[in-house]
C-alpha cells in the first residue's frame, strides 16, 4: 500500500460523499486547510456508508464532525434499527501513520459520555439527533460498532488497540462475555479493499442434480457424480465467465478439442462422459438436500461459492453446441465438486495448477494463478479501466486498457536491462518464467503497479504508431532497421524519460512525454545512422541478438546526448 492506494482512495471519496460535505462552519479557515478537513469528513461518511449500508446522502448527514464533537466524526443507527455506529476519521495526505494515542483516548471519552447519554457534551450537531441515539442506545439489542478510518499506512499500534479493546470490555460489554461493542480499524490497506468490493465478481451457487454421486472420504470434503449436459448448459447461459474465476483461463473458441467436444455432442452424446476428462469445480460450501435419502443413484445438493477450476472448454463446449441447438440432454458429464472448507491456503491454487491437463497449458496460462496479476487487474478495475491476462479472453479497447501481452512488452521495454527488451522481440512467452532465473519476477512483482503498466503501455502504442508512419516513409534496408528494430527503439524512448517517476500518481506524466513524437524520430535517426555505419547484415537478426542490441544501444544514446 502507498502513495497510489491512497490516490485511488481519494478520488472514490470526491466522487461520492466529499462533494455533500457541508464546510459552512469552516469558511474562515485556509483553504487548504479546509480541504484536508473536508476529506477527512468525507473520509468518515464513506467508511459509514460501506460499513453500515447507508446512501451517501445518509452517511454524509450523519456527520457530527467540528467544534465540541468530543471525539466523534460520525454517528449513526442502522435501518434495521440494530447496529449503532460510531466512527472517527483521520485524513493523512502524506499516506503515512496511524491513529495517535491522544486522538484515540479522546474518541474514547466521547464515545463514554455518548453511552452514559451526557448529551451536554455535545456540539448542535450530535445533541440534534438526541432522541434517535438514545432510542438505540436504550436497545438491549442493540449492537455497537467503533470504527476508525485513518489512510496511514500504519497498522493500528498495539498499544492503541489494546487501550481501546479494554475499554470496549468494560464499558460497553460490561466485562460479559456478550459482545455488545467492537473495535474495527479502516486503515489504507482495508479502506482500499472497500473500493474492491465494489468491483468482485457476485458469488456463484449452484443446486445441482448428482447422479451415480459418491463422497470422498478425506479432508477437504468433495462430493462426485454425473451431471447432465443441459444442467451445465444451463450454468453458463446465467452465469457465464463469472464461473471461471480461478480457472488459469476462460473458453478458448478456436480450440480443436473445443470443436471436437462439439462434434461428440452432436453425433455421439451418449459417449461424451467417455471420451471427456469432466469437470473440477471448487466451492466455499455443500450442503446435501434430504431429497432422495440416501439413494446413491441421484442427490440433490446445494453448492456455495463455486469456482471451475478445470473443465472451462467442457462447458464452453456444452453452452456452444447448445446455442447451436443440438440437444445436448443426452450427455452426461462426471464433475466433482471440492470444499474449500478447512483446506490450506495453497490448496485452492495447487488444485488448479496440477488438474489444468486437457488443453496444452502455456506459460501465460499460469499467469492466471499470479496473485500479481488479479492485484493489478483490481487496480486497472478501480480506474474504471480493464485488463486481461487469462488466456481466451478478448483485449479491450486501447482507450479502457490494455491486456498482459502487451503490458510484457511495455514493462521489459521500460526495463534497463536491454535484455527484457529483446526477448520480447525474441519469444516473449520467455518472458513469463517463472522459475528462480525467470524474467517474470523482474518484470511482475509487488512493487509494479497499474499506473507503470499503464503508462509504459501509452508510451509503446505512440512509438508503434510512430513508427507505422515512418516505416511507409523508408525504403531498402533503413526501412528494413525501422521495421525491426521496434523493441530496441522503444527501450531506448524509455532511457531518455523520467521513468523513476512513473510510478508517482502526482507526477505530470502527460507533460514529460509531451515531446514524444520528436523524442522517438531523433532516437530512430540515431539508430539508423548507427546501424548502417556498423552494423551490417540482416537487420531482423540484428536486433533479435541482446549483445549487439547493448552495444547499438549505447552508441544512439551517446550519440543522442
Amino acid at each position: 500500500m502507498g502513495l497510489l492506494q491512497l490516490t485511488q482512495i481519494q478520488h472514490r471519496v470526491e466522487a461520492t460523499t466529499f462533494p455533500l460535505v457541508d464546510m459552512t462552519d469552516k469558511a474562515s479557515h485556509r483553504p487548504d486547510d479546509v480541504r484536508i478537513n473536508q476529506l477527512s469528513r468525507a473520509l468518515a461518511a464513506f467508511a459509514l456508508a460501506k460499513r453500515g449500508g447507508f446512501s451517501w446522502e445518509g452517511a454524509t448527514a450523519s456527520l457530527t464532525d467540528g467544534d465540541g464533537d468530543n471525539g466523534i466524526d460520525a454517528v449513526a443507527v442502522t435501518s434495521d434499527g440494530r447496529r449503532l455506529l460510531i466512527v472517527q476519521s483521520k485524513w493523512a495526505q502524506d499516506g503515512r501513520g496511524s491513529l495517535a494515542l491522544d486522538d484515540m483516548i479522546k474518541f474514547r471519552e466521547g464515545i463514554s459520555d455518548l453511552v452514559q447519554l451526557r448529551w451536554h457534551r455535545f456540539n448542535e450537531k450530535l445533541a440534534a439527533r438526541k432522541q434517535e441515539l438514545e432510542e438505540a442506545l436504550l436497545n438491549p439489542l442493540i449492537r455497537i460498532e467503533v470504527i476508525v478510518a485513518h489512510t496511514g499506512t500504519s497498522s493500528c499500534s498495539p498499544d492503541v488497540r489494546l487501550r481501546m479493546d479494554e475499554f470496549i470490555t468494560e464499558t460497553l460489554n460490561d466485562n460479559s462475555a456478550e459482545d455488545v461493542g467492537s473495535f474495527h480499524y479502516l486503515g489504507q490497506a482495508e479502506l482500499h479493499q472497500l473500493l474492491l468490493d465494489d468491483h468482485q465478481k457476485p458469488r456463484i451457487d449452484l443446486s445441482v442434480d448428482l447422479a451415480d454421486w459418491g463422497q470422498f472420504q478425506g479432508e477437504p470434503s468433495a462430493y462426485y457424480g454425473q451431471v447432465s449436459a443441459s444442467q451445465i448448459a444451463d450454468w453458463h447461459e446465467h452465469h457465464g465467465t463469472n464461473l471461471f474465476g480461478k480457472n488459469v483461463r476462460v473458453v478458448l473458441h478456436d480450440s480443436e478439442v473445443n470443436e471436437s467436444l462439439v462434434s461428440t455432442l452432436e453425433s455421439e452424446p451418449e459417449a461424451f462422459w467417455y471420451y471427456n476428462n469432466g469437470i473440477t469445480i471448487l466451492c466455499q460450501g455443500i450442503a446435501k438436500s434430504p431429497a432422495y435419502g440416501v439413494d446413491r443413484r441421484v442427490g440433490s445438493f446445494s453448492f456455495s461459492g463455486v469456482d471451475i477450476v478445470n473443465g472451462a472448454q467442457t462447458v464452453g463446449a456444452i453452452s456452444r453446441a447448445a446455442r447451436q441447438g443440438i440437444d445436448v440432454s443426452r450427455a452426461r458429464v462426471t464433475v466433482r465438486f471440492i470444499s474449500l472448507e478447512g483446506s490450506g491456503d495453497d490448496f485452492a491454487y495447487e488444485v488448479t495448477r496440477k488438474t489444468n491437463t486437457q488443453n496444452r497449458i502455456t506459460g501465460r496460462d499460469f499467469l492466471a494463478l499470479d496473485s500479481h496479476q488479479a492485484r493489478l487487474k483490481d487496480e486497472f478495475l478501480l480506474e474504471g479501466l480493464t485488463y486481461v491476462y487469462k488466456r481466451g479472453e478478448s483485449d479491450p479497447e486501447d482507450s479502457v486498457g490494455c491486456s498482459v501481452t502487451e503490458a510484457t512488452v511495455a514493462l521489459a521495454c521500460a526495463s534497463k536491462d536491454v535484455n527484457l527488451s529483446t526477448q520480447s522481440k525474441r519469444e516473449i512467452s520467455r518472458l513469463w518464467d517463472a522459475g528462480e532465473r525467470g524474467a517474470y519476477a523482474k518484470l511482475f512483482n509487488p512493487q509494479v503497479t497499474y499506473l507503470r503498466i499503464w503508462r509504459s503501455v501509452g508510451v509503446l502504442r505512440r512509438v508503434e504508431e510512430f513508427l507505422a508512419q515512418e516505416q511507409a516513409k523508408l525504403d531498402g534496408r533503413p526501412r528494413g532497421i525501422a521495421i525491426h528494430s521496434n523493441r530496441l527503439l522503444l527501450h531506448l524512448v524509455f532511457r531518455q524519460l523520467p521513468t523513476n517517476k512513473i510510478d508517482d500518481p502526482r507526477f505530470d506524466w502527460g507533460t514529460a512525454t509531451i515531446e514524444l513524437d520528436s523524442l522517438a524520430a531523433s532516437t530512430l535517426t540515431t539508430l539508423i545512422d548507427q546501424a548502417e555505419a556498423h552494423y551490417p547484415g540482416y537487420p531482423a537478426s540484428l536486433f533479435k541478438n541482446a549483445s549487439k542490441c547493448a552495444s547499438l544501444g549505447n552508441e544512439v544514446l551517446s550519440t543522442s546526448r
